[in-house]
């Protein structure tokens, strides 16, 4: 490799599975020059540059970059060593123009004097925007000039210009060669400049002119008009092109061996050229040497306290100049508690009844009085009217009686989906009802029959069908004893022959407080895993991710800043949940308020790993929340919040047991129901399942981004 070579580039090839894009490419960049790259849109010349700065490894082949590989401990680049613009613009909207300048300055590890002439003199060159104007209310020229000044603020060795001058003003762009042109000789600096502006490309040093993946020629403009005898580098390409799709040439080192009978590819100058490629790279022996491959080096995971404090000032900025994000992060929360608060667990209402009494056919039941349907005669007690009075009970809010003539009328009716059931009491219910009592196990069939209420009941809802159904086993228990304790019987003798004392809540709890910790979990876990996964894949679809790694920045540092921020957030959102839930609506609770935070709060840490790793395997924003919510909703089925893990296979319970908020939500019941503390194990044990999967899907993150390169 030449000396003074900034960029040396030798039979690389690069795939993306079965596509080749570099093709046995070389080329060399000397240092204090400008080297214009010009190719047709897809030939490869943005995924070259990405693999110069590191940010793409290559199947073979060797690429040195100021005298190292890229990724190699001290080579400095990705780092403070190169200047990268890539083609998009590659900044974060909520940034102001002088925002971006100086979060690259800082990232960079400059002073902010420094940072701050450095913008001042870029502001005037480039006609920046005032530097208070956001990005995003930037024009797309105007970005591109903001990105521009980004990439030189630091004054780097190597420039890598992706399109720079597109959508630009020919005036700026005229101002903006001049530029390059003088930092050029004054700095030494060397300039990789892409451009779909071929004439444009005159004033560069030296042209490559990229084809499907090769390097067909790479000379000076005006060489290269010389050797072709052409008035425009466009006819220049043409020629070259033509030559490629015909057979005649296929890349810069067949040119560097082919003498033309004619002269328009000779022997030249001792620079680089098309035909002494080879003393930019050795002799021709060397060439034919076995060829080894340069293994560009993934990033690294030291961290840096300026990197964090610049990538955490970004993050915030990105955070609060985002109201409706802002809005959106806050109220989500808050709106999915109100709607689990008064949308599940409350007591059903108005369920339809249908009643048909015949023991009351021309009586009715309109002004039935409690007093005189029981009456004592010694030991004895006689019943009256017990069809009524067992109707009275049902004036319930969960029971809305509908009477019905007949009994067909009434099942009819259900089989309509009118009412939800029926109760059909018969017209001798009163004599059997109190025979069925008094004769116990002696009592004739005919009486067992007539002396109890029968009840058709629509179980196609199964949960309003035996909600209903429990409703009025307990109606009737309470009717029951009641009779007999009028009757001075042992009121018990009317209820169950079993007695029930609850050692944690009771009978008259809604079922709300039963699905109170699995809501908390979940939704923290949903609430994380959705922030993150939307945020990484933004950063990267932006750009911003590659760029700040190209400058220096490591997958870490931007995960771990990230997470710092959405862990605060989370913070605000699980006191947000818990405050609606047991201050303001009052529920009750026995355990310690610390151990629910941790374990509600931890939820969301999880959920947020989760979205680590779904953003480092997701492309866009759609991929990642079909994978979150394709993830999301086997385990909330799983966890045991919808249906008991009792119920499971044994495979499965334990399967589901190793989920990441199943036994977090058993163990946030125990604290909020029976007050265990943080230390028993059937508590702990939800905390070490939520550690394990942080940590592991934080490790798979992690190790995942470097890889995938």
């Amino acid at each position: 490799m030449s000396i003074s070579a900034a960029v040396c580039v030798r039979d690389v090839v690069k795939k993306y599975g079965d596509k080749t894009i570099l093709d046995g490419l070389c080329m060399n960049v000397d240092r204090g020059t400008i080297y214009g790259l010009l190719g047709a849109s897809g030939c490869g010349k943005t995924t070259l540059l990405s693999c110069m700065v590191g940010r793409k490894s290559i199947n073979s082949g060797e690429i040195w970059v100021l005298g190292g590989t890229p990724g190699e401990k001290g080579s400095g680049v990705p780092g403070p060593r190169v200047g990268y613009m890539p083609q998009e613009i590659a900044l974060v909207g909520e940034f102001t123009v002088r925002d971006a300048v100086f979060y690259f300055g800082r990232i960079l590890n400059m002073p902010e004097t420094l940072i701050s002439e450095r913008f001042e003199k870029l502001s005037m060159l480039l006609d920046l925007p005032p530097d208070d104007r956001f990005l995003k209310n930037c024009s797309g020229g105007q970005q591109r000039r903001v990105s521009f000044a980004a990439a030189m603020v630091h004054m780097p060795e190597l420039l890598i210009l992706d399109e720079p001058t597109a959508g630009v003003d020919p005036l700026l762009r005229d101002k903006i060669w001049n530029y390059l042109v003088e930092i050029v000789h004054s700095e030494k600096i060397a300039v990789i400049i892409t451009t779909h502006y071929i004439e444009e490309a005159r004033r560069a040093n030296k042209i490559g002119l990229m084809r499907n993946g090769k390097l067909l020629a790479e000379e000076s403009p005006a060489r290269l008009l010389q050797l072709f005898h052409t008035e425009t580098l466009e006819e220049a390409f043409l020629i070259l092109s033509r030559n490629q799709e015909d057979g005649i040439i296929n890349s810069v080192m067949e040119a560097c061996n082919r003498q033309n009978g004619n002269g328009v590819i000779e022997s030249a100058s001792s620079t680089t050229s098309v035909a002494t490629f080879d003393m930019a790279y050795g002799s021709k022996d060397e060439l034919t040497k076995e060829k080894k491959t340069t293994k560009i080096k993934k990033d690294n995971t030291s961290m840096e306290s300026y990197r964090m404090k610049a990538l955490l000032d970004k993050n915030w900025k990105q955070f609060y100049r985002n109201v409706t994000g802002i809005v959106f992060l806050i109220s989500f929360p808050l709106l999915q508690t109100l709607c689990f608060l008064h949308g599940v667990g409350g007591e059903v209402k108005d369920l339809k009844l249908g009643i048909v009494n015949d023991e009351t056919m021309t009586t009715r039941c309109s002004n039935f009085v409690f007093n005189g349907t029981t009456e004592i005669h010694d030991f004895d007690c006689n019943f009256y009217n017990m069809s009524c009075r067992f109707l009275e009970y049902l004036e319930h809010p969960m029971i809305a009686k509908v009477k019905f003539n007949t009994l067909d009328e009434a099942i009819t009716a259900i089989t309509h989906g009118q009412i939800t059931g029926a109760l059909y009491m018969a017209e001798n219910f009163t004599q059997s009802y109190q025979s069925r009592i008094e004769d116990g196990k002696d009592a004739e069939s005919w009486i067992s029959e007539f002396g109890e209420i029968k009840a058709y009941l629509d179980m196609s809802n199964r949960q309003i069908g035996m909600t209903l159904k429990f409703k009025l086993y307990k109606l009737f228990y309470d009717f029951q004893e009641e009779v007999f304790r009028e009757c001075n019987w042992p009121a018990r003798l009317g209820n169950l022959p079993m007695r029930r004392e609850y050692m944690y809540g009771d009978e008259e709890e809604v079922f709300t407080i039963f699905m109170i910790p699995g809501t908390l979990v979940t939704m923290c876990f949903f609430l994380g895993s959705m922030m993150t996964s939307q945020i990484i894949i933004t950063d990267r679809k932006d750009g911003v991710w590659d760029r700040s790694i190209v400058a220096g920045v490591t997958s870490l540092e931007i995960i771990l800043t990230h997470f710092i921020l959405q862990a605060s957030i989370m913070v605000v959102q699980a006191i947000e949940v818990l405050f609606t839930i047991f201050v303001a609506y009052q529920y009750t609770y026995i355990g310690s308020t610390a151990v629910m935070f941790l374990l509600t709060y931890f939820a969301g840490i999880c959920g947020m790993a989760y979205g680590f790793w779904v953003s480092t395997i997701c492309e866009d924003h759609s991929q990642a929340n079909i994978s979150v919510t394709g993830g999301f909703l086997p385990m909330m089925l799983l966890c045991g919040l919808i249906w008991p893990l009792e119920a499971m296979p044994i495979g499965l319970r334990i399967f589901a047991k190793c989920l990441p908020f199943t036994l977090a939500i058993e163990s946030l019941r125990n604290v909020i129901k029976k007050g265990w503390p943080l230390w028993d194990f059937q508590v702990f044990q939800g905390f070490g399942v939520l550690l394990l999967w942080i940590l592991g899907l934080g490790i798979i993150s992690v190790w995942a981004m470097k890889l995938k390169r």
